[in-house]
């Protein structure tokens, strides 16, 4: 068989229109606002306890760093400690002020026996809504600019778009 101009230019013409309809999904979805940040931030921050409401929730202050500088403040929603005492799980809401970059996530995760936290969750309102974060956060004392006595410093990682 013999190939000539007019069948070399439909082969053509026709991959490239099943390039076109295979990526046009793609495109369309990329143009609904899905945003394209594949760069990681993060956040340091020192935060201790302030007090308690009524109903048990631990408040907390303190002040943030890095790619969000600012003011911190939380609060645990729910926290129960295991059986043992050496596990507690935390279910806190993490809020960062720092102008254009402040936001509000909710986390889930635990504290073990040596005072090392890992928690995980979403950012509800403010700069990167929707992005997943992971905290990680080491009780210690004396942190700087804290109040005497037990403190937190740790780093809030929002993650890329692109990771599952």
């Amino acid at each position: 068989m013999r190939l000539n101009v007019k069948t070399i230019s439909f082969a053509l013409v026709l991959i490239l229109g099943i390039a076109a309809l295979a990526l046009s999904p793609a495109l369309a979805f990329g143009l609904q606002g899905t945003s394209q940040n594949h760069q990681r931030f993060e956040v340091t921050f020192t935060k201790w306890i302030t007090g308690m409401t009524p109903s048990g929730t631990l408040l907390m202050a303190g002040y943030t760093g890095g790619d969000a500088v600012g003011d911190f403040a939380g609060e645990v929603l729910n926290r129960k400690v295991s059986a043992d005492g050496r596990t507690t799980m935390l279910q806190p809401i993490y809020e960062v002020r720092a102008g254009d970059r402040s936001f509000t996530a909710l986390i889930l995760g635990g504290q073990n026996s040596t005072g090392l936290g890992l928690l995980d969750g979403v950012i509800l309102e403010g700069w990167r809504t929707g992005a997943r974060v992971h905290v990680e956060f080491q009780k210690t004392t004396d942190c700087y600019r804290a109040p005497a006595g037990v403190c937190f410093q740790g780093t809030i990682r929002i993650l890329p778009d692109s990771q599952p």
